[in-house]
């Protein structure tokens, strides 16, 4: 019988975990087909003519880009797909409705399948943030459709898959295959005194692994081994023990300090926890979704086990954490310029969670425990929705704080292509003596003609906190006169309040110089984005 493929593309394995269980719940159906859940990354493109019936699970990432994993099969149906009127489907898209590219990654799998003449089983499902309730919501829908449907035999393109799956060829510098990058440099690049860490890295990856300016590189970070430490010992397990994750058999140990998330709280920890004390304050939260929300935002997984008397085996802790996602990081170099080294700007995070200090994964990592001549792995995630322009085009670089990093980048390449357009930064910090990144590079390149204008914004240098929205309100009327010419606009950095402060500026100067009301400068701002004139790389 044609089985039921389940394929999932993500960037953060939240979407791997429903596809999961998508897989689950489907093959608890007793539907007459076997259920295959498979990784974007892994799925035979050219099986979809034999296919009777898909689910696709995605997320989206950066400018309503597709995740890592799933570009070849998006690419592959965007582009070069025959007609699929055998298929019928279903998507569920996560994403975060914060950015401006909603969930977009799903929409264009569900529009671009029905466009091919696929049928729709259920209509798509967008996931916000809080997926789980739009997911089983979407998952029922998926249920009760299901089992009025015909079910065919198999096709002997499938079964012969089924039986020996395709071997991919290995691919340098993948998500799958990362490439082992010699750490060059490592420095702290805010100054003495200042509020936050701010370091520069420079690893050396060679010429022949392909980077432009706007893409990212994931890293695989590992956890702390001290929290490594105490999870082993809040749960008297050994590091030794023996766990299966996928189709992988390691020690523990080597899985909580490399492959699993200790950070979020999973709420397969919480149903483990209050498995063994129900009548503890885990089991109360499992009749309310509230409960479990706040609770999962004001702890990490050690503070779960803190509070677990009972035991778990060594399977069953790992089946209930998160797998640890990759960080990415923009490229703040351009290959032109540095064609064998790859320099990145990592803010180290550190906050105080229920009464102890925290670090960020990755920025923990580099921050305190690695040197010069360690090896990071990391992969290329390419970016195609945030791309340099043509070189005699204008272009304005929105970017504060460490959002400022692909904007070297593309200063750099222009000014290794000698490219004539003009470029105008706009940049954001707290104090200029500590905080302003890499502001020799960029007087130099005022100075060479590089760079024509620069407006920066120190928003604790003064009385009133002044940011980079302030500065182009101020400078509205050049502005304009900057997009009358043929600019494009880019913006990189915080999607929750940076990104929509300069978008509400973008507009107040449209409507101020053009006499638009809100819907007009919104259509204008469109316009210039479908145009490619207006990228975003938020976060």
């Amino acid at each position: 019988m044609h089985p039921i493929y389940v394929v999932y593309g993500t960037e953060s394995f939240n979407t791997e975990e429903l596809a999961e269980r998508t897989g689950e719940a489907l093959s608890a159906l007793g539907l007459p087909v076997p259920v295959k859940v498979v990784d974007m990354d892994d799925f035979d493109c050219d099986l979809l003519p034999s296919l009777h019936t898909l689910l696709v699970l995605t997320s989206t990432y950066g400018n309503g880009d597709p995740p890592s994993n799933a570009e070849a099969l998006h690419s592959h149906l965007m582009k070069a797909a025959p007609p699929l009127p055998g298929l019928r489907f279903a998507v569920c898209g996560l994403g975060d409705s914060v950015y401006p590219h909603f969930a977009q990654c799903g929409k264009d799998f569900d529009r671009r399948l029905g466009e091919l003449g696929a049928t729709r089983i259920v209509d798509r499902q967008d996931c916000d943030v809080d997926y789980d309730a739009p997911w089983a919501a979407w998952m029922g829908r998926v249920k009760a459709a299901l089992p009025r449907l015909t079910w065919g035999p198999a096709s002997a393109v499938v079964v012969a898959a089924q039986e020996a799956p395709r071997e991919k060829p290995a691919e340098v510098a993948s998500r799958r295959n990362p490439y082992l990058a010699v750490v060059r440099e490592n420095r702290v690049l805010t100054g003495a005194g200042s509020s936050k860490e701010v370091r520069h890295v420079a690893l050396e990856v060679p010429a022949t692994i392909a980077l432009q300016p706007g893409d990212s590189v994931g890293i695989w970070a590992s956890n702390d081994p001290g929290l490594v430490a105490e999870v082993l010992e809040r749960t008297a397990l050994s590091a030794i023990a023996s766990v299966q994750i996928g189709d992988t058999t390691l020690p523990l140990g080597d899985a909580l300090s490399h492959r699993l998330d200790l950070a979020t709280v999973d709420p397969r920890l919480l149903a483990l926890a209050a498995e063994a004390a129900p009548s503890s304050v885990f089991g109360i939260m499992g009749l309310d979704a509230g409960l479990r929300q706040a609770f999962v935002a004001r702890h990490h997984v050690v503070d779960v086990l803190s509070q677990v008397t009972a035991r778990p085996t060594a399977q069953a802790l790992v089946d209930a954490l998160r797998p640890l996602a990759p960080r990415l990081y923009s490229l703040a170099s351009s290959r032109l310029a540095h064609p064998d080294t790859v320099d990145l700007l990592v803010a180290v995070v550190r906050y105080d969670l229920s009464g102890r200090p925290r670090t960020g994964v990755f920025s923990g990592q580099i921050s305190a425990r690695t040197a010069v001549g360690d090896r990071l792995p990391l992969y290329v995630h390419p970016s195609p929705g945030f791309r340099l322009c043509e070189d005699d085009r204008p272009i304005i670089l929105i970017g504060p704080g460490t959002g400022v990093a692909p904007f070297r980048a593309f200063l750099q390449e222009r000014a290794a292509r000698k490219a004539k357009g003009p470029a105008w930064l706009f940049f954001g910090e707290r104090n200029a003596a500590t905080d302003f990144h890499y502001a020799a590079e960029w007087r130099a390149w005022l100075a060479a003609g590089q760079l024509a204008r620069l407006d920066t914004a120190f928003s604790r240098d003064s009385a009133e906190k002044v940011y980079v929205q302030h500065r182009m309100a101020a400078a509205g009327a050049e502005l304009h006169a900057w997009l009358g010419r043929g600019a494009a606009l880019y913006v990189c950095g915080d999607a929750r309040h940076m990104a929509a402060d300069v978008h509400a500026a973008l507009k107040l100067i449209l409507r101020q110089a053009d006499g638009l009301d809100d819907a007009g400068a919104e259509q204008a701002l469109t316009a210039l984005e479908a145009a490619g004139r207006y990228q975003r790389d938020v976060y």
